[in-house]
């Protein structure tokens, strides 16, 4: 009897402090990333090249802007819906947390991704950093502030009666990441202040839209949408004291009495390295993935292939949209048919347009071939 009352009044002390565990995490909201969980960004459009297969049993390193819709969505072979709570400090930054229920008086920013993806692994000068979900989806941002705690914040619904209630106050934001058309843009509704019919407004928008990503007039531009640090489990925050080693060299022993203890040195932050790693800010190898681009079109052109031609402007224009290439591109599919007659006068007046609107492009011989063809 002795042991078993002594068992019950350990299990009472272990449930309490267990209790007072999960209470402190409520409490000091802690920051979600020591659960290890992908955290929502700024979309940032990925830039990279990627291997993909050919279709013919090979494969081929291909840029991600001169991907086709098919090879886009083949790369991108994952989904998922995630639900981040991030509590907004004083300072203006977030912590993103385990919770689902509301502090009062508390800010707080909840982001309901819908995400078609492919996970990336982002190293570092040869370090793995961590993880990032590169692809397209809808984001639907609730910017809130709570009057009352234990709101259910993770529900979209229950904000909405807690709005309703006067409980919380904010607005709401949607985001379609990667994902174009005229109609996506015409269905996309303006931000608005949080309350039951705006939120099943938004909700039947993103549906809408969501069935709109198979569609041949859909253009997808796959983008940076969250990112997840590598925590290495001996540099971890919950170690109380972070070592710092002396510099020693091998063969040298050291005395751990004497090496230096910074309980407050912080872990290096990666998020701008995840989010931004893979983008090329160099102009100089950007203008000449363009020229090599415009070089194939126009051979295509001087050899008067004009399917060819067509199909590689498209891909220029699709990769570089900033540089325009409409008046050839144009010309060529409203004279189509009769540009398949390789001796058609419509050919000069083709050349006529390069060389009129992109002589600065042009090689001196490339300008020459032009005049004489």
């Amino acid at each position: 009897m002795k042991i078993v009352l002594s068992f019950l009044i350990c299990l009472l002390f272990y449930s309490c402090k267990s209790s007072k565990q999960n209470e402190d995490i409520f409490e000091e909201g802690k920051s979600f990333k020591n659960f290890r969980g992908y955290e929502p960004v700024d979309p940032v459009e990925f830039e990279d090249k990627l291997h993909i297969s050919d279709g013919k049993g090979s494969l081929i390193f291909k840029n991600v802007k001169l991907l086709t819709r098919e090879e886009t969505l083949g790369f991108l072979n994952n989904e998922t819906v995630l639900v981040s709570i991030g509590e907004i400090n004083r300072e203006g930054t977030i912590n993103y947390l385990p919770i689902t229920f509301s502090k009062k008086n508390t800010s707080y920013k909840i982001t309901m991704d819908y995400m078609k993806y492919a996970t990336l692994a982002q190293i570092s000068q040869n370090e793995f950093i961590g993880s990032k979900r590169v692809g397209i989806g809808l984001r639907l941002i609730s910017l809130i502030t709570t009057a009352e705690s234990g709101i259910n914040i993770s529900d979209l619904y229950s904000i909405g009666l807690a709005a309703k209630e006067g409980k919380l106050s904010g607005t709401l934001i949607i985001e379609v990441i990667g994902i174009k058309s005229k109609e996506v843009t015409s269905l996309i509704p303006l931000p608005s202040e949080i309350n039951q019919t705006t939120i099943q407004n938004a909700m039947q928008a993103l549906a809408t839209i969501k069935s709109k990503i198979y569609d041949e007039e859909t253009s997808l531009y796959p983008q940076v949408m969250a990112v997840k640090k590598y925590v290495n489990e001996t540099n971890s925050e919950d170690r109380d004291d972070e070592i710092i080693p002396p510099n020693v060299s091998a063969g040298m022993e050291i005395d751990l009495d004497n090496v230096q203890v910074n309980p407050t040195q912080p872990l290096p932050d990666k998020n701008i390295q995840l989010q931004f790693g893979n983008i090329r800010f160099s102009s100089e190898e950007r203008k000449n993935e363009a020229s090599q681009l415009l070089s194939q079109s126009l051979n295509f052109i001087l050899d008067r292939e004009v399917e060819k031609a067509i199909e590689m402007l498209e891909i220029y224009e699709s990769a570089f949209p900033l540089y325009s290439v409409a008046p050839v591109l144009n010309n060529l599919k409203n004279n189509r048919e009769v540009l398949r007659d390789k001796e058609a006068q419509e050919w000069q007046i083709i050349n006529n347009i390069i060389l009129n609107n992109y002589r600065e492009r042009l090689s001196e011989t490339e300008i020459e071939k032009l005049k004489k063809s």
